[in-house]
């Protein structure tokens, strides 16, 4: 079921009045919003291509079964781990191992069954057919389950913090599995973990005035960002330049770019705010899921200010565990790498992303050297510099030949970009003024914009068509009506909303929006579904993120 949708509002209202009627019968509330939740993913949406089956929700219901009975097994043999007799130490810790182990093969094992399995043998083919090897392998007719990137990592942390012992099971079933398939976030996130869900539902939840400010305030503002800086920006522009690109300048194609960067963020951030906003009007708290990434420094940064539940996830489930930056300089700069690359590889299956993910990395390696590098002009600095600034062109400029099929005018282009922007990069102070920080701003937002070629193309062979106009400097024209002054108002205003301040939005409008008569907030409120139903030509349209 789509969030801008009139089957949505359908649904939600009957769900808000019966969940607050039950509020001093817990276990029944409980258990309508279990009900509700498992109606809620095996609703829909209804997109085109049509999404897995609504029989995929046993994928769900196996993951909370799963991790409920592990955590327990694991839970169970904890007292052992103190026994003073070694044998039985050591065999409690193989054990409860054991049963960690199952809960991630288990886990990982379904998302990477319907996520890589296609991938894994194309990729096995392609690198037979490089080394000389015709290998034809099958490609399996898989649809991927709806959720199951956000849900399979929400339940499996909650089985690793009780290994860890940071976390007491949860006794109740019921509300464990509420807290798996919670419907505003169950499908595209926010991630959240046990601790910040579980606690909540053994309190009888409070409606206030307040709460139900933050939850419209939320859900008006993701509306908005949704079906207009989202699926109107791609009806009328992004979606022809990117089925295209050979058809459109490399002016036009890079307007699309930013275009996408603005779609993308209005997309996921306006779920997640609704997800937020459905949540507080239900009585619970989930957490933030951006904060202006685009206002960032350096990538790692906007990684810290991006989609910032799973961000926090690798972090705590993944780098920390691997040494953190504790180790040698290799051994940190390889977590780095690790955690980042999986990172982009969440995002999809395909050689897109494994560009995409090492472009991700390598700009965090490099600005995680940049700050704690030696900044003296001594001999061995000046050569590491002559050394970086040869090959990091060649390298760029070999990929480009290689990989992208790009010609030497392409390629030469390529390289002399990565060059120019590392050289100003490394140049620059890393904390300094307002124009300091503007420049590092500029820089980074630019090469996201940039690297969103591998994230949106449909396929590396429509990335090298992009990248080939893009680079072609007698394209530079922009067609008269290719973008209506309302789109551009739209790019425009979409835009410098991202770069105001956060308390212009959080603070002030939500203080303007606080002090509105509930008759403007009716009103409001269809202002919005009208805008929604004006701009919805082809129907609602999927969030980007379902397909992750």
């Amino acid at each position: 079921m789509l969030f801008v949708s009139f089957d949505f509002l359908l649904f939600i209202i009957p769900v808000l009045l019966i969940a607050w009627a039950l509020s001093n019968a817990a276990a029944a509330r409980v258990l309508f919003l279990i009900g509700a939740s498992y109606f809620f993913y095996m609703a829909g949406p209804l997109t085109n291509p049509l999404p897995a089956p609504w029989y995929y929700v046993g994928l769900l219901l196996l993951s909370t079964l799963l991790d409920y009975w592990c955590s327990g097994q694991i839970y169970r043999l904890a007292p052992q781990l103190e026994s003073p007799e070694p044998r039985l130490a050591e065999a409690a810790r193989r054990k409860r191992n054991g049963w960690l182990g199952l809960s991630l093969i288990g886990n990982l094992g379904l998302l990477g069954y319907f996520k890589y399995t296609n991938f894994f043998l194309e990729a096995f083919s392609d690198i037979a057919g490089a080394l000389g090897a015709e290998v034809v392998v099958p490609h399996l007719k898989l649809l991927l389950p709806v959720g199951i990137s956000f849900y399979t990592f929400q339940s499996l942390s909650y089985t690793i913090d009780v290994w860890r012992g940071r976390l007491t099971p949860e006794p109740s079933f019921r509300k464990f599995a509420l807290f798996v398939v919670f419907f505003p976030q169950l499908v595209a996130g926010p991630i959240v973990r046990a601790s910040e869900l579980l606690p909540q539902l053994h309190r009888r939840p409070q409606l206030s005035a307040e709460g139900m400010y933050e939850g419209l305030f939320k859900i008006f503002k993701g509306l908005f960002k949704k079906a207009i800086l989202g699926d109107w920006i791609a009806a009328q522009f992004t979606d022809a330049v990117f089925a295209n690109p050979l058809n459109y300048s490399s002016l036009e194609v890079l307007i699309a770019l930013y275009a996408f960067t603005l779609q993308l963020y209005a997309d996921f951030s306006g779920y997640s705010d609704i997800a937020i906003g459905v949540s507080r009007l239900l009585g619970y708290e989930i957490p933030e899921n951006f904060d202006r990434p685009h206002q960032a420094r350096n990538v790692g940064e906007f990684w810290r200010r991006w989609h910032m539940t799973l961000s926090t996830w690798l972090r705590d489930y993944l780098f920390f565990p691997l040494g953190g930056s504790r180790g040698s300089r290799a051994r940190t700069y390889f977590n780095l790498w690790l955690t980042m690359f999986l990172v982009g590889m969440w995002h999809g299956a395909s050689w897109n992303f494994v560009i995409y993910s090492n472009l991700q990395a390598g700009a965090i390696l490099f600005n995680r050297w940049n700050r704690i590098r030696d900044r003296g002009g001594n001999l061995h600095n000046l050569i590491g510099w002559l050394i970086g600034l040869v090959a990091l062109p060649a390298v760029i400029y070999w990929f480009s030949g290689w990989a992208l099929q790009l010609d030497h005018a392409g390629s030469l282009a390529l390289a002399g970009c990565a060059l120019l922007s590392t050289v100003v990069v490394g140049l620059l102070p890393t904390t300094g003024g307002p124009l300091n920080t503007a420049l590092h701003v500029l820089l980074t937002f630019h090469f996201t914009v940039l690297s969103r070629v591998f994230f949106r193309a449909d396929s590396l062979e429509s990335s090298r068509q992009l990248i080939a106009r893009l680079v072609d400097v007698d394209g530079l024209g922009l067609r008269e009506g290719l973008l209506s002054p309302w789109l551009w108002v739209a790019l425009g205003g979409g835009l410098a909303y991202h770069f105001t301040p956060r308390a212009w939005v959080e603070e002030r409008a939500y203080s303007l929006f606080r002090r509105m008569p509930g008759p403007a907030l009716g009103v409001l409120f269809v202002a919005i579904c009208y805008l929604i139903l004006k701009t919805m030509t082809d129907g609602p349209r999927a969030f980007i993120y379902f397909q992750f």
